[in-house]
């Protein structure tokens, strides 16, 4: 049967130093990640905006035909909207 060692303090140590060096590597990682998750956010906010404002020009640009249209029909068969 083989003996095993007990750790000494300074196998501990050691040990505790790596963990610790893991644990700010991990807290690296994750704030490398929630930076890039926000600059992902931030552009798709800014995105959505502008397929919004785009939305709106393309239905005033509708509305506006369709009141031409309508005003040339009216004036066409001699109807006025109320």
């Amino acid at each position: 049967m083989i003996r095993k060692q007990r750790p000494t303090k300074h196998d501990i140590a050691m040990l505790m130093d790596e963990v610790g060096k893991l644990y700010v590597a991990n807290q690296k990682w994750k704030d490398e990640i929630i930076s890039h998750f926000d600059v992902v956010a931030e552009n798709m906010h800014h995105d959505l905006l502008g397929a919004h404002k785009d939305k709106i020009g393309v239905l005033s640009d509708r509305s506006d035909k369709h009141e031409k249209r309508i005003a040339k029909l009216e004036q066409h068969t001699e109807l006025i909207a109320a």
